[in-house]
């Protein structure tokens, strides 16, 4: 019988059922009916910036029922107090001053949630208030920092981080330039919107002494190392387990390191497991966000539309503590889009506010730096007198041409951008003659493009998983990385038994338990299927090569190279009369003390960045094209969305149904960021913290999205695939804005296009 492949096949999630029935467990339904276990919770300062006068706790610790009651000086001396997922800059207890709304300056611990909240209430702490720094383009101003003294990254420095590319001429290229533009840009600061707070279960170890956690994360072996200072532990007395993860979006590679530093310290403290879960009102204002980014994007052309070069310089709203700091490099690495741009200066800052941490969101620095370039590409092509469609085509990057920070693009890793973006056009019937509407209801169509590279493009970067066989047949794969709900449990699968031979019901992943799992970075940036996925084809070969060895010197009497592995079977090639189950393969092997088990591998291509910051960042892109029709009323400033079209070469789909769902998502999660979301800061104080006020799209917001998987293989990919994650939300709010300037001969170059902000442009 002729083998079917299991790569690319629409198999059901595991997950799928138990989540829909409401049987699979998360971290809260952990502590459910047990008696043994507290409830803590934490004050925080009515400011954003203040410092801490008093802090009397003697009334909460009287309290029936209060077991624990702690502010910075009730830490242990092995304590660093400090806690990050790079440098440690963030305090468990604020001891001096708080830098932003979530800086708690005491914490409780009480026998059920109840008491818990009443002693809090009974804690009398004074604060004097403080100078608050809403705009990072006011701070980058400031000689020093008025938030952070000797940082242990920045010093006395506004700035956290600055990343460069300078690639050739930029003052030569504008000078020989027939255009030249030159606009400002700004993208929102937003909240993630995951349904599932931030929440740990913390349980101390009373035999050796350690810790075990229980939360949804994004990476258990980052949690034991930004974690180990603030509980005074070795990293190896830590364990970390996620259990399912109820959204996460990239804020959980640290939110969650916020209660799981509270629980724990308190778990500590009583000799007792702690839960402690996060209000929605606390997630709003404590937890790390999408960065605000101000872009000032120059771009020089030619007459005929041919890009000569960019100037870009950004600002990036960092927050109160540095957290994921990659956004300047990722501004700049994107700066110039999917296009072949000779020439290119971009200079990104983090500056620290007194906001919430900017913190790891889907596309991480890519959709604000798209934003800018996409809509340059549009005002250039109104310039021009040119189709928006046909200057894209004349300026992407194709085999052998260069990205504007020097990087060669290769059609064997995946190059399917034009195609993304013809079938994008074609859907949307972008040639055809256009129906603007009514004088009061204006309609339009706009389109953008965009690269996301797999990986986080810096090193180490490496994926390493434990491969175990049984005697049955049946295998098991023990990665680190976490479900967040985007399909990692059926496409790593599909890859084991696609490897091995066996069926994929044979298969278990066991994930994100840091006891069992090695190292193999966070479950971010789109990395996940390539890079764990090519670790589990790399374990799954040297196990398959000791047993199909084995099987050929002592059961088929041949050579290795003629035995096959399929469909549970071992057989001798081209004689399928010979086929013993795999089982007995391995059962027999084992007897013969050949190891069942094995540990898998797989690095990208290492990065070496140059002085100037050029260098080959990422091994492979995931391309992609976005069009997008609306309405605009233009006497409410309302935009509805009519419809959205999505093609991205995916190098090939593992699980074309799990694929289609991502891209599904990241238009949604776009489609918010162009039109409603916003989070509206005053004098570092949160002014919209629920779901009423922080507008999100529901279903009556979202049309019907059609996706269009696109396939050029990736060479390094397992099976040709490349990252899909992330790139969905990257091409939505451009083509959004091309689409109003389209519908309303208006440009804006600022975000979300909401009513108040639309009306005002239209006046103007």
């Amino acid at each position: 019988m002729k083998h079917e492949s299991l790569i690319g096949q629409r198999i059901i999630k595991p997950d799928t059922v138990s989540k829909v029935t409401g049987a699979a467990k998360f971290t809260a339904d952990l502590v459910v009916n047990r008696s043994d276990v507290l409830y803590a919770k934490a004050l925080f300062a009515p400011y954003g910036h203040a410092r801490i006068v008093s802090v009397d706790t003697s009334a909460a610790e009287v309290l029936e029922g209060v077991c624990a009651v702690m502010t910075a000086k009730d830490l242990p001396p092995e304590s660093t107090n400090r806690y990050g997922p790079g440098d440690h800059d963030k305090p468990v207890l604020a001891e001096d001053k708080v830098i932003y709304e979530g800086d708690p300056v005491a914490i409780v611990a009480a026998k059920d949630k109840k008491t818990a909240e009443q002693a809090i209430k009974l804690i009398k702490a004074e604060f004097e208030p403080l100078k608050a720094y809403d705009d990072p383009r006011k701070t980058f101003e400031l000689e020093k920092s008025p938030i952070h003294k000797a940082h242990p990254f920045s010093g006395d420095s506004n700035i956290s981080y600055t990343a460069k590319i300078l690639n050739g001429d930029v003052e030569d290229s504008f000078e020989k330039a027939d255009i030249v533009l030159d606009n400002y840009f700004k993208t929102p600061m937003v909240e993630h919107g995951y349904l599932e707070p931030d929440v740990c279960l913390a349980e101390p170890d009373p035999v050796q002494g350690g810790i075990t956690l229980y939360s949804p994360q994004h990476a258990v072996q980052l949690a034991k190392r930004a974690l180990c200072g603030v509980f005074g532990l070795p990293q190896s007395k830590i364990r970390v387990i996620s259990t399912i993860v109820g959204g996460g979006f990239g804020g959980k590679e640290d939110s969650t390191f916020d209660v799981s530093a509270v629980a724990g310290v308190l778990a500590l403290k009583t000799g007792r497991p702690v839960f402690y879960e996060y209000t929605r009102d606390e997630v709003f204002k404590n937890t790390g966000k999408r960065h605000a980014a101000y872009i000032h994007h120059r771009l020089a052309a030619d007459k005929t539309g041919k890009i000569l070069g960019i100037d870009v310089f950004n600002i990036i709203d960092k927050g109160a503590y540095q957290s994921v700091d990659a956004i300047p490099d990722r501004t700049t690495f994107y700066a110039g889009g999917p296009y072949a741009i000779p020439v290119s200066r971009a200079i990104a800052h983090s500056v620290y506010t007194n906001h919430p941490y900017g913190s790891a969101f889907r596309g991480l620095g890519s959709p604000q730096a798209h934003f800018a370039i996409e809509c340059q590409m549009d005002m250039l092509a109104h310039q021009l007198g040119m189709d928006p469609l046909e200057l894209r085509l004349k300026n992407i990057l194709r085999d052998g041409d260069r990205t504007h920070s020097g990087q060669v693009m290769l059609e064997e890793r995946g190059l399917g951008l034009e195609e993304c973006l013809t079938k994008v056009a074609e859907a949307i019937r972008w040639y055809d003659k256009r129906d603007h509407g009514s004088a009061s209801k204006r309609r339009g169509k706009g389109i953008a493009c965009f690269m996301y590279g797999t990986g986080t493009g810096s090193s180490p970067d490496g994926a390493h998983c434990v491969v175990q066989a049984q005697q049955d047949g049946s295998l098991n794969v023990a990665l680190s990385q976490s479900e967040l709900g985007q399909g990692l449990l059926v496409a790593m699968g599909q890859i084991a038994a696609e490897t091995m031979g066996i069926s994929f019901n044979k298969v278990y992943v066991d994930y994100a338990d840091s006891s069992s799992s090695l190292e193999a970075g966070a479950t971010v940036a789109s990395r996940t299927t390539v890079l764990m996925g090519n670790a589990v084809i790399e374990g799954c070969k040297i196990l398959k090569d000791r047993f199909i060895t084995y099987a050929a010197d002592n059961i088929f009497k041949t050579g290795k190279e003629a035995v096959v592995f399929e469909d549970d079977l071992a057989f001798i090639k081209g004689k399928p009369e010979t086929a013993v189950p795999i089982s007995k393969v391995i059962s027999a092997a084992f007897s013969a003390q050949v190891p069942l088990a094995a540990v898998g591998t797989w690095f990208p291509p290492r990065v070496f960045p140059k002085e100037d910051g050029t260098h080959d960042q990422m091994h492979a892109f995931t391309f992609g094209a976005c069009g997008a029709e609306i309405e605009v009323d233009v006497d409410t400033g309302e935009i509805d969305i009519l419809q959205c079209v999505l093609a991205c070469d995916v190098g090939h789909a593992i699980n074309p149904s799990t694929v289609e769902g991502q891209m599904e998502g990241g238009a949604a999660q776009g489609i918010g960021w162009s039109v409603m979301e916003e989070i509206f800061m005053n004098n570092g104080c949160m002014k919209n913290t629920t779901y009423h006020d922080f507008l999100m799209p529901t279903s009556m917001d979202v049309p019907d999205i059609k996706t269009i998987i696109v396939e050029h293989p990736n060479k390094l990919g397992p099976f040709g695939a490349k990252g899909i994650g992330e790139p969905p939300v990257v091409g939505v709010a451009p083509a959004i804005r091309n689409a109003f300037f389209d519908a309303t001969g208006v440009f804006i170059n600022e975000i979300p296009l909401t009513p108040v902000r639309v009306i005002e442009a239209l006046k103007k």
